[in-house]
C-alpha cells in the first residue's frame, strides 16, 4: 500500500467521530500498515477517538488495547491523550489500559500525566482517585518508582507541593480498592 492510500485509508478512518470499530477496521490491514496510520494521528485526531466517550467507553478501552499489540509507543502516546482532567478516567471494558500501567513501567511522561491527573481532574470521582491510586502504587511498590514519583511532583513547582506529595503517599500506602493486574 502506498503512503497516499495509507493516508486515504487514515482520513476514512478518522472522518468518524466514534471510536466504536476502529480497532477492527484497523485489524483489515497488514500490522504495518495499521501502524503507520496510527503512527501517522495527530493529537487532535486521536483526542477525538479517546476522549469522546459518550457510549464509547468500552470500544475506546478496546482499541487501546488493540494499540498495545501494533505499538507500545502509540498506546502510551495515546494514553496520555485519554489522561484528559477535563474528561477524567476512561472506565471501560476490563481496564486492561490501567492493568497495562500497573504490571509494566509506564514512561515519565505517562506517569507525569497520571499526577496531572489526580491533581487537575475536574470530576473529582472517588473511583477516578483510587484508579490512579492503583497505577501509582504499583509504579512505587513493583518498579520502585516512589522517588522518581516524588521528584516528578517536586519538578511541576505546585503550590500545594506538600498536600500533593502526602495524598500520593497515603494513596500508595492504602490498598487499592481496584485491583487492574
Amino acid at each position: 500500500m502506498t503512503n497516499d492510500e495509507i493516508i486515504k485509508k487514515k482520513d476514512e478512518l478518522m472522518s468518524e467521530h466514534w471510536t466504536e470499530n476502529l480497532h477492527h477496521s484497523l485489524q483489515d490491514f497488514h500490522p504495518d500498515v495499521a501502524k503507520k496510520i496510527i503512527d501517522s494521528m495527530d493529537d487532535s485526531e486521536i483526542y477525538v477517538k479517546v476522549n469522546h466517550r459518550r457510549f464509547q467507553e468500552d470500544y475506546i478501552a478496546d482499541y487501546l488495547n488493540y494499540l498495545w499489540e501494533i505499538s507500545e509507543e502509540a498506546f502510551w502516546r495515546q494514553l496520555i491523550i485519554s489522561l484528559d482532567p477535563e474528561v477524567g478516567v476512561l472506565w471501560g471494558g476490563d481496564m486492561q489500559h490501567f492493568g497495562k500501567m500497573c504490571r509494566n513501567r509506564i514512561p515519565e511522561d505517562v506517569l507525569e500525566a497520571i499526577i496531572l491527573l489526580l491533581i487537575n481532574d475536574t470530576q473529582k470521582f472517588e473511583q477516578d482517585t483510587e484508579a490512579i491510586g492503583c497505577v501509582l502504587r504499583a509504579q512505587a511498590k513493583r518498579f520502585n518508582r516512589l522517588d522518581e514519583i516524588k521528584k516528578c511532583i517536586l519538578s511541576l513547582n505546585l503550590e500545594e507541593e506538600k498536600v500533593i506529595l502526602n495524598q500520593i503517599e497515603e494513596l500508595i500506602e492504602t490498598p487499592p480498592g481496584y485491583h487492574f493486574y
